[in-house]
């Protein structure tokens, strides 16, 4: 019988970088540099940062050595793919959202022409229509860019496991955070601690950024690669699958 504990989310696990690689600094620092490099420094960061999520999903300690170039590709048609499968959300939320806002104001406006004498009172009813129409729109666009953002976590996850547009089958997602809330709430969480280191070079007149910014793409590639371990550990079966 194995003895072997099941895939977990640990957050220190993606900082024993520090102590597993003696030159996590020089790698972090050389990616940061080539952030430097016009238009096509970021798809170089991007590309390491997929890469590094390869190295930790196939079990290796440390960093994998900053490729030049040859991570640019990756990049980049990471990049698109983030794209492609943000812009649907963008138009689904200018649809839903912009189309209560314009369709309550225009309502009201009518309201308010015809109210004829009375207008102080269509007045009335036209700003009110218009308060609704805001209420629901920006409601609609705040929930629904929560739950993306929320959703975006094993988006990101998936596009690296090489899937095109996972925005669209968004079951297979829900359905892993759902096998494993507790996996999926330590993720978030070590993305948002992700997120304050990347931030932290602001303080150093903003050029701590090319530190801070790529460290903190180097750490959530680790706690991705720690979730993805997870989702495959948790996969239904393929007759659950075909039903689910």
């Amino acid at each position: 019988m194995s003895t072997e504990s099941p895939p977990s989310v640990n957050i220190g696990n993606a900082f024993a970088v520090f102590s597993e690689d003696p030159d996590w600094m020089k790698k972090v620092a050389i990616v940061g540099a080539c952030m430097l490099i016009p238009f096509v420094g970021v798809f170089q960061a991007l590309g390491y940062f997929h890469r590094v999520f390869e190295h930790a999903r196939a079990g290796e300690k440390g960093l994998p050595d900053p490729a030049l170039g040859a991570d640019l590709g990756t990049g980049f048609f990471d990049w698109l793919k983030n794209l492609g499968n943000l812009l649907p959300v963008m138009l689904l939320n200018i649809m839903i959202g912009g189309g209560c806002i314009l369709g309550c104001v225009l309502v009201g406006g009518a309201v308010g022409a015809a109210g004829g004498d009375d207008s102080g009172a269509a007045g009335g009813i036209g700003v009110l229509f218009g308060m609704v129409g805001a209420i629901f729109g920006y409601g609609w666009i705040l929930l629904s860019s929560m739950f993306v953002g929320v959703l975006g976590i094993d988006i990101t996850r998936r596009i690296f496991c090489g899937e095109n547009f996972p925005i669209f089958s968004p079951g297979a997602s829900l359905g892993a955070i759902k096998r494993s809330p507790g996996a999926f709430l330590m993720t978030w969480l070590g993305l948002f601690i992700c997120g304050l280191i990347g931030g932290l070079g602001v303080i150093a007149c903003y050029v701590g950024v090319l530190f801070t910014m790529p460290l903190s793409f180097v750490l959530r590639a680790r706690i991705l690669a720690q979730w993805d371990a997870v989702v495959a550990a948790n996969q239904p079966s393929t007759e659950a699958l075909e039903t689910y």
